[in-house]
């Protein structure tokens, strides 16, 4: 089982489009191989309705639930079962950043 970090932005495809900035997502992938791992990553990134803005390279593997974080595990055995599991951290835009740098324009 792998875990996979990505940072993703909406498409108007997604549910989140015109409601948030941006994710970091958690994937966790129960593939062989790595490179496939990262192939199904970005896969079922897009299918949700996601751009990926970067893929990071640095990756865990885990080879029992004992090896994940308690605040994962429901992801973990979700990806056992279904062979992936999605976790979007969104976030949204900083208005009073924004409004700060029209400011000093």
């Amino acid at each position: 089982m792998y875990q996979l970090n990505a940072h993703v932005l909406p498409t108007e495809t997604s549910s989140q489009y015109g409601k948030i900035e941006g994710a970091y997502a958690v994937v966790f992938i129960n593939y062989a191989d790595i490179d496939g791992a990262y192939e199904l990553a970005r896969y079922y990134i897009e299918s949700d309705g996601w751009q990926i803005d970067e893929l990071e390279e640095e990756y865990l593997i885990f080879e029992s639930p004992e090896d994940v974080e308690e605040d994962y595990l429901e992801f973990y055995n979700e990806a056992l079962k279904d062979g992936y599991s999605l976790l979007f951290n969104c976030y949204e835009r900083d208005e009073g950043i924004e409004s700060e740098n029209k400011e000093n324009e």
